[in-house]
């Protein structure tokens, strides 16, 4: 098994990169030009089927950059992110942080986030399910217990903020866009929130307050700090307006109360 394992490593490490051909070939019957060609094959077969599941991932990536340029991009991460999975589906999750130091990617600084949020609707569409909520659940929490009241959110959720207008550059490049399709990058930033309403994912735009309300709750903390972080950015947030759109959209889906001990 060993033996295998080590077979497996240098042939793998060969078909990332083309300099490592000479640890790989002894290892192929024929002659040298015959393994080299071989590996050759199975080196183009492995960067297509990395290219193509890179572009399924990101496709705005690939539409703001064009084929030739993801091509390239595609080429330059596999190399220095090699798979470590069988599933394809796993490739790619380390693009944004890619991007940030691609020099090809520099003219282009908003790719990185927009490559992360990408991933993270990408993650969302593979997110567990989770029953929704019915916010009349609300009403029923006794009053002594609203200080130690919880917010869960549906596991498909991510909320991200960018120094770019990140929710217009995502719906201008849905397929089912039909309006204006320029972007002013210097228009401001952004926050956004990628859910799973149902069987497709989404991209919402939020407040910066409600930004913060989310960021709070996932970091574990109680409704009433989450409110408080939320009305120290905007003293107008509105968080019975806030639950109930959160509940219908299935981003929030309990309202737990916590023991003293879990808080």
């Amino acid at each position: 098994m060993a033996e295998l394992a080590v077979l497996q490593k240098l042939v793998g490490a060969a078909l990332s990169d083309r300099s490592r051909d000479t640890t790989a070939l002894p290892l192929i019957a024929g002659s040298d030009a015959a393994a080299r060609e071989r590996l050759a094959i199975y080196r183009a077969n492995v960067a297509a089927n990395a290219a193509g599941a890179l572009t399924a991932i990101y496709p705005i990536i690939h539409k703001l950059v064009g084929a030739e340029f993801f091509g390239g991009l595609a080429h330059a991460y596999c190399a220095a992110h090699p798979s470590m999975s069988g599933d394809l589906n796993a490739l790619g999750g380390q693009l944004a942080d890619f991007l940030r130091a691609f020099e090809p990617a520099q003219p282009l600084p908003y790719l990185p986030d927009v490559a992360r949020l990408e991933w993270l609707a990408h993650e969302a569409h593979y997110a567990a399910d989770h029953a929704s909520l019915d916010v009349a659940d609300l009403a029923r929490v006794a009053q002594h217990d609203l200080a130690r009241l919880g917010v869960k959110l549906h596991p498909a959720v991510a909320v991200m903020s960018s120094a770019y207008p990140l929710f217009q550059i995502w719906e201008v490049h849905q397929d089912d866009y039909g309006g204006e399709i320029a972007v002013d990058l210097e228009s401001g930033g952004e926050h956004v929130v990628v859910h799973r309403p149902q069987f497709r994912v989404a991209v919402a735009r939020l407040t910066a307050a409600e930004a913060v309300f989310l960021k709070t709750v996932m970091d574990g903390e109680l409704l009433a700090r989450a409110l408080e972080a939320a009305l120290d950015e905007d003293a107008g947030f509105d968080l019975a307006a806030g639950l109930q759109n959160w509940a219908n959209a299935n981003i929030l889906v309990e309202l737990p109360v916590k023991s003293e001990r879990s808080k």
